[in-house]
């Protein structure tokens, strides 16, 4: 626990006591503040009840316990014990400052360990707590609110609010206007209007906001609730919720992650995913689940998916190795290969699954599927379908080699190669195609264009 000396009434000096790292550096500049424009302020020391500013640019000091109601003027409030030459004084009864008969910007200081509850005025201005468990209450004005350790309620009313919570474990609530808040605590922050932006340090906090809310989360273990047209980054094994019908995420890391509407996951890795609407998947990594009404997917290197899609799924791959398993599926898949190491498995409807550049392993699962090969800069690869041979209506489509010319198909297929009771073909672009379990193949099981 630390103290700042603050300059009160007459030349008198006020201690203020500090329980949280992270304002005692606001608290030291407050001191030197005030000290740098104490020749333009007139001082007094206020008495339990009301107190008018005696003229403009007034500044005065709290030293005991009570309820002060402010009226005019009033520029500057600090609240702590006086000092009497005695840097250990501490105030440590609680103190009420209301400033809603304030006319001007007020910046407060409370520093008593017993807690302050603050109304604030229309003026707007700042209040910092630091010490106690506090109660900050807002109304039109615009504040700006730093708090300490403790464990503080705080109310931003209908202003456009800045909340910098403290280490406590506080409960924040947010009103209808334009508020940032950042939550150093194990926070419950909630505002159902209004324009919020939080930024979670603490971690292990429940958040319910409504629409446009704006979190980015740099801990771990947050329960989180966003409306419409919100947007969440970063976060680690969280659980959040996306109420409205758009949102997105960016950045998260092994979160078990809903949505009611659409929503687009950006550079994810590792996460649950349950999306009643569209989803799209932007280059992420790790092992990821996924369950959509349908499904728009864009790879990243190590990605191991598995997706239960009610409708259409498009999955694009990158250059990395990557995984995509659709046994659960109900609805056609599109799986794209690239440069990497792909791993495609269908479902049960009617899947086209793409060969690359690298090495593609291609399931189709119980559907009529098909298996398509374009010669040109994305292909090339080496690929294996597993399971060709288990439904009649598998096809393998071969784009652009033009083998409908000339008996090219017959050829490549008399040049084939069979080994172990699977069949290999090489095209004129150097790709392979090994059909396991298949000894016959035959111009009908292809498709050419």
């Amino acid at each position: 626990m630390a103290i700042v000396t603050v300059m009160g009434a007459s030349g008198a000096s006020v201690n203020v006591t500090v329980d949280g790292g992270d304002t005692l550096a606001l608290a030291n500049a407050y001191a030197r503040t005030l000290q740098d424009t104490a020749a333009g302020k007139s001082f007094a020391t206020l008495q339990s009840g009301i107190n008018m500013a005696g003229g403009g640019n007034a500044a005065a000091v709290i030293t005991v316990g009570g309820a002060y109601a402010l009226e005019g003027a009033y520029v500057n409030i600090v609240a702590g014990a006086l000092s009497q030459g005695m840097s250990g004084n501490i105030l440590t009864s609680h103190v009420d400052i209301s400033t809603l008969g304030v006319t001007t910007p007020v910046d407060v200081i409370a520093g008593t360990t017993g807690g302050t509850t603050f109304l604030g005025g229309d003026a707007g201005g700042s209040f910092l707590a630091t010490a106690g468990d506090n109660v900050v209450i807002g109304t039109d004005g615009d504040f700006t609110i730093d708090t300490a350790a403790g464990n503080d309620l705080i109310d931003t009313g209908s202003g456009n609010d800045t909340v910098n919570a403290g280490s406590g474990d506080n409960q924040i609530y947010l009103g209808s206007g334009s508020n940032s808040v950042a939550s150093m605590g194990q926070d419950t922050i909630v505002g159902d209007t209004g324009t919020q932006a939080v930024t979670i340090y603490g971690g292990n906090s429940l958040i319910v906001l409504g629409d446009a809310a704006a979190i980015t989360d740099q801990a771990a273990g947050s329960t989180i609730s966003v409306g419409g047209g919100s947007t969440v980054s970063g976060g680690t094994q969280d659980l959040i919720n996306f109420t409205g019908a758009t949102g997105t995420i960016s950045g998260a890391v092994a979160d078990t992650i809903s949505a009611a509407g659409d929503l687009q996951v950006r550079m994810g890795v590792g996460n649950s995913i349950s999306v009643t609407g569209s989803l799209t998947f932007l280059n992420g990594t790790g092992m990821t689940t996924v369950t959509a009404a349908q499904a728009t997917i864009f790879g990243g290197a190590d990605l191991d998916m598995t997706v239960n899609a009610s409708g259409r799924t498009l999955f694009v791959a990158n250059t990395g190795n990557e995984t995509l398993d659709g046994a659960a599926s109900s609805m056609p898949l599109h799986a794209f290969a690239d440069g990497g190491d792909a791993t495609f498995i269908g479902g049960a409807g009617n899947d086209t699954l793409v060969g690359g550049t690298g090495s593609a392993t291609m399931t189709g699962g119980a559907g009529d599927n098909l298996f398509a090969f374009t010669k040109g800069p994305s292909s090339g690869g080496d690929n294996v379908i597993t399971d060709f041979g288990s439904s009649a209506g598998n096809l393998a489509a071969l784009y652009q080699y033009g083998y409908e010319n000339g008996n090219g198909l017959q050829a490549v297929l008399d040049s084939a190669t069979v080994t172990g009771g699977n069949s290999t073909i090489q095209l004129s672009d150097s790709t392979k195609i090994t059909f396991m379990g298949v000894t016959d193949l035959k111009a009908s099981d292809f498709t050419l264009s």
